[in-house]
């Protein structure tokens, strides 16, 4: 679970989104 949200956040960041929204998650 945690890995998913961290690969999530990652690839957000990679992508060049300085506050992203992943799915399930406020922050």
């Amino acid at each position: 679970i945690v890995q998913s949200y961290f690969l999530a956040k990652s690839r957000s960041f990679l992508s060049g989104n300085e506050h992203p929204k992943p799915k399930g998650f406020s922050g």
